[in-house]
C-alpha cells in the first residue's frame, strides 16, 4: 500500500460542562491512520469504550499492513471497526459498570491517493478548502433521521430534545453497521475530524473562517486546533471537544 506524505495535528478537551473527556484520538502517519471517538454510557462505559476503540483499531490496522495478506483499505478499515465492536461489547457483558456503553468513530486511512473513512456515530469529517466547506460523513442520530423526513427543519434540529441520542455507536451491540465513504485526494485539501463537541457548538461558516485564516494564510494547523477549541468553549463548551486537522502534501 502505497504512502500519503501527512501533516496532521489533533488535541482534545473536556470542555467546559463536563468533568471527565470521554473523547480519544489518535494520528498514526505510520500507517496513515486518523481516529476520533467519542463515547458514551456513564463516565466510566464512556471513557473506556473511546479508548479501547482506538487501541483496538491502531493494533488491528498494525496486525493486517503487517500479516503479509494482500487487503485493501475497505478490508482494513471494516476488519478494525468490527473488532473493536466486538472488544468493546464482550467488556460491557463482562463488567454490569460498563454495560451499556459504546462509542462513536470516525476512522481516516490515506492510500496512494486516495482517502477511505470508516463512519459510525454522529463525529463528523469535513473536507476544507480555501472559502469552502463540506461535511463528508452523515450523522447517525435522532435529529437528523427526523430532519430527513420532514419532522423538524434544519435549525430546530439545533435545539432538539433529541439531538444528543445517536442511532449506531460502536460496541452497544453484537455487531455494527458501518457507512464507508471514499475520495480522491488533492494536495492541499485539509481534512477536519471532530467529535460533536466541536460541530455541535461551532456553526460550519466559524470553523471555516477559523481554518481559512490559520490553516490556510497562516500555514498553522496546530492554532487552527486550538482555536477551532477555544471556539466551541466560547460558546458553552457544552461536551468534550476533540479536532485532528490532517493536510495532503
Amino acid at each position: 500500500m502505497g504512502q500519503t506524505r501527512l501533516e496532521s495535528v489533533g488535541n482534545t478537551d473536556v470542555g467546559r460542562k463536563r468533568k471527565v473527556n470521554q473523547d480519544s484520538f489518535r494520528i498514526d502517519h505510520e500507517h496513515d491512520v486518523l481516529v476520533v471517538a467519542d463515547g458514551m454510557g456513564g463516565h466510566a462505559g464512556g471513557e473506556f469504550a473511546s479508548r479501547v476503540c482506538i487501541e483496538t483499531i491502531a493494533e488491528s490496522i498494525h496486525e493486517d499492513r503487517n500479516s503479509g495478506l494482500s487487503l485493501n483499505a475497505n478490508d482494513l478499515a471494516m476488519g478494525a471497526i468490527h473488532r473493536a465492536n466486538m472488544v468493546v461489547f464482550n467488556a460491557g457483558k463482562e463488567n454490569e459498570v460498563l454495560l451499556g456503553m459504546g462509542t462513536t468513530v470516525d476512522l481516516l486511512l490515506f492510500d496512494d491517493g486516495e482517502l477511505l473513512i470508516g463512519h459510525v456515530g454522529d463525529s463528523r469529517v469535513y473536507l476544507l478548502r480555501k472559502n469552502m466547506i463540506w461535511q463528508l460523513t452523515r450523522d447517525h442520530s435522532l435529529v437528523n433521521e427526523k430532519f430527513k423526513i420532514g419532522l423538524i427543519t434544519r435549525e430546530q434540529m439545533k435545539t432538539d430534545k433529541d439531538k444528543n441520542v445517536i442511532t449506531r455507536s460502536v460496541g452497544f451491540e453484537s455487531s455494527v453497521l458501518v457507512d464507508i465513504y471514499r475520495r480522491k485526494i488533492e494536495p492541499g485539501d485539509l481534512y477536519l475530524t471532530c467529535s460533536d463537541g466541536l460541530s455541535g457548538m461551532v456553526e460550519n461558516d466559524q470553523i471555516l473562517q477559523i481554518t481559512d485564516e490559520h490553516a490556510f494564510n497562516r500555514d498553522d494547523l496546530q492554532s487552527a486546533v486550538e482555536t477551532l477549541i477555544h471556539s466551541a468553549n466560547e460558546n458553552g463548551g457544552d461536551d468534550n471537544i476533540t479536532v485532528i486537522l490532517s493536510r495532503a502534501l
